[in-house]
């Protein structure tokens, strides 16, 4: 009876003072957020955005004229309302690849190479890249006359990936991608990335 008795009477006390009760479990899941042990918060200004372009061979070179260091860039060290940047986490990586003038140049992936994050382990490896690879089939045409690309035979790929790649601030990142060639005919080719992201600040 005392034991019945004593749980009531608590049961009583709880319902009387929530607020003391409240508070009590407020204090238990309390997150501190200090210089020493920083809580990773999200930007709330933009997302963060780049486009890529890498290519090679004269005909994807003339077409595209991907500008002057278009296949790099450098993470921000500052987001766009002041915050220091930890580090960007990239969560959607979409595009297009296109070859010329020989069908049997294969695009099979693109990828991102950038520095690890600091509590990464390396295992030898100055780099880590992440590969976004060309699951869905290609389209070969030939061009109409007409304009740079007249006659020209292409192949043209498309890909896209939600992914959870992280680069740290300041880290140069570089789009690349890869090809099967045969042995014969030209190597001409180039892809378009669009790459989206949030800055991890603290």
């Amino acid at each position: 009876m005392f034991v019945g008795f004593a749980v009531l009477t608590a049961a009583l006390l709880s319902a009387l003072a929530p607020k003391a009760a409240h508070a009590l479990v407020a204090a238990l899941v309390q997150i501190t957020n200090t210089s020493a042990n920083p809580v990773p918060t999200y930007d709330s200004g933009t997302r963060f955005q780049a486009q890529l372009c890498d290519a090679y061979g004269p005909v994807s070179t003339a077409d595209y004229a991907c500008p002057s260091g278009s296949k790099s860039f450098v993470v921000p060290l500052v987001s766009a309302s002041g915050a220091t940047v930890k580090h960007l986490v990239v969560d959607n990586v979409a595009g297009a690849c296109s070859s010329f003038n020989n069908p049997t140049l294969a695009v099979k992936t693109v990828f991102l190479s950038g520095g690890f994050l600091p509590d990464s382990v390396p295992n030898g490896f100055t780099s880590a890249t992440h590969f976004v690879p060309i699951v869905g089939p290609a389209y070969s045409y030939t061009n109409v006359a007409g304009g740079i690309l007249s006659n020209v035979p292409e192949t043209d790929y498309t890909f896209g990936q939600n992914t959870h790649f992280s680069f740290n601030a300041g880290d140069t990142v570089t789009l690349y991608y890869e090809y099967y060639w045969p042995g014969s005919g030209t190597i001409d080719a180039a892809c378009f990335a669009n790459l989206e992201g949030t800055l991890v600040t603290q």
